[in-house]
């Protein structure tokens, strides 16, 4: 989904930054977990460690030295109770992913995770709540543009409780990880019973260029959904962050949430409904 190893190295490289060299040279790792699970899917727990602060020269040829290889990874639904295995898996990055196969996520049930690795100890709870109701989509040409195309999306808010929604879109089949929709994270107070809105492409960092658009013959996945409000704050906090920090007049030094304890990132709970979508020109005339 999102790049948290280098966003929480980042962060952390930036809080430390504060004259203070003996500390610097001092701190040690945390350990950085990025997982979910939804309803009818598999597990996927990807473990890092944040980069410690240095006044030494940090060649990023070896931040695969922190991707975390060797952990136990438990997850748990209040009954049963599996441990994930790691494996190698160039459908995400980074490219090594802990899941199983024995434990599959059902609306309702709260999911425990713990993972251990040498000295460090982090653990994490999340729900899952029902997928939203039907969601239907259209794809329209951007206004000004011959070659961008624009995903809207149709939906209903369920006015008898409180809701929060994500999008998730994955373009092409190289990748099996889905990226938050930027500002894709939605707090039901500000939606109308029936809402249009434009899903916009998610955003990796490690992408050398970005446009929020999409192109010509793209295979876009799209995932709409339902998450709990813890959740949703950890996704709002990032894309926010995500969205901002690149922005010299309007840039944000918020915190992103987490519900880690023993360490940072997140463990979320997801109820989607998933589409796939065709960019064809041809559809779409001028």
């Amino acid at each position: 989904m999102w790049r948290l190893i280098f966003v929480f190295a980042c962060l952390l490289l930036l809080i430390g930054c504060i004259d203070d060299s003996e500390r610097m040279e001092t701190d040690t790792s945390s350990m950085i977990v990025e997982g979910w699970i939804e309803d009818g899917g598999f597990p996927v727990v990807i473990l890092s460690r944040s980069l410690p602060v240095s006044t030494n020269y940090q060649n990023i040829d070896s931040l695969s030295d922190y991707i975390v290889r060797f952990a136990k990874v438990t997850i748990s639904d209040g009954n049963d109770s599996v441990v994930l295995t790691g494996k190698y898996d160039k459908g995400y990055f980074p490219p090594y992913i802990y899941t199983t196969s024995r434990m599959r996520g059902e609306v309702g049930k709260t999911y425990y995770l713990k993972a251990e690795y040498r000295d460090m100890r982090a653990t994490a709870k999340t729900t899952i709540p029902a997928p939203p109701g039907n969601c239907s989509f259209r794809v329209e040409r951007c206004a000004d543009s011959d070659s961008l195309f624009q995903i809207r999306a149709l939906f209903k808010d369920d006015p008898t409780g409180k809701n929060y929604y994500q999008f998730f879109t994955r373009v092409g089949t190289k990748t099996k990880q889905y990226q938050a929709s930027y500002l894709g994270s939605i707090d039901d107070d500000v939606l109308k019973e029936e809402t249009d809105m434009t899903v916009y492409r998610g955003h990796q960092l490690i992408d050398k260029s970005y446009t929020p658009y999409f192109l010509v013959d793209d295979t876009v996945s799209v995932k709409f959904s339902q998450v709990d409000e813890v959740s949703f704050r950890i996704l709002d906090s990032y894309t926010k962050m995500q969205s901002l920090s690149s922005n010299m007049f309007f840039s944000t030094s918020s915190d992103i949430e987490s519900n880690i304890v023993g360490g940072y990132g997140y463990w979320c709970g997801y109820g989607t409904i998933t589409d796939y979508i065709v960019i064809r020109d041809s559809i779409h005339p001028k």
